[in-house]
């Protein structure tokens, strides 16, 4: 008799363990992918440098990459908005990103992606020298950059100050003698 019950929970919990849902694994984005939509800086690191941008122009910046390698950056310091093109290389040994926007140096950097967090290490200037990890170097222009996503599309633009309506001039009320 306890051979017999001893099968049945034995059986019982087989199908139990067979019937389970099989947790679902993520699937597995390519950066290529990931990094497409708008991205606002969260954190810029420019080591000690003399020179480094100011919090508000960093705070209006967008970062928008595209699918098909194009790059929009807006909410600069003038109010003007760039196009340029990136390229990846998520196989290089430290993933790498280049930066190419017309009648500027290149920008060369590495990139680290992960869920709504993008954080890069660039070298924007002449000396063209790839970093190879997340340590900004002033004398070489090499800054880290923390950026994140922008989910609302409605904050994806940088703020711009609206026009406030000018009151009319109130005529004053003659008074009664």
């Amino acid at each position: 008799m306890r051979h017999a019950i001893g099968l049945t929970v034995l059986f019982l919990t087989s199908i139990a363990l067979t019937a389970a849902p099989v947790p679902k694994e993520k699937p597995v984005v390519k950066d290529e992918d990931a990094i497409v939509g708008t991205w606002a800086i969260e954190k810029f690191d420019g080591g000690d440098s003399k020179n480094p941008p100011r919090e508000v122009d960093v705070a209006k910046l967008r970062l928008q990459f595209k699918k098909d390698g194009k790059l929009l950056i807006s909410g600069g310091p003038r109010g003007d908005d760039k196009s340029g093109e990136y390229k990846l290389d998520p196989k290089a040994k430290v993933k790498s990103i280049d930066i190419t926007v017309p009648n500027e140096p290149p920008t060369v950097g590495i990139y680290e992606l992960k869920d709504d967090i993008l954080k890069l290490c660039v070298c924007d200037g002449n000396t063209n020298e790839r970093p190879t990890e997340f340590v900004p170097v002033p004398q070489k222009d090499i800054a880290v950059l923390t950026l994140k996503r922008v989910k609302d599309e409605a904050k994806a633009e940088p703020a711009k100050e609206e026009a406030k309506p000018v009151p009319e001039k109130v005529k004053p009320v003659p008074e009664k003698k």
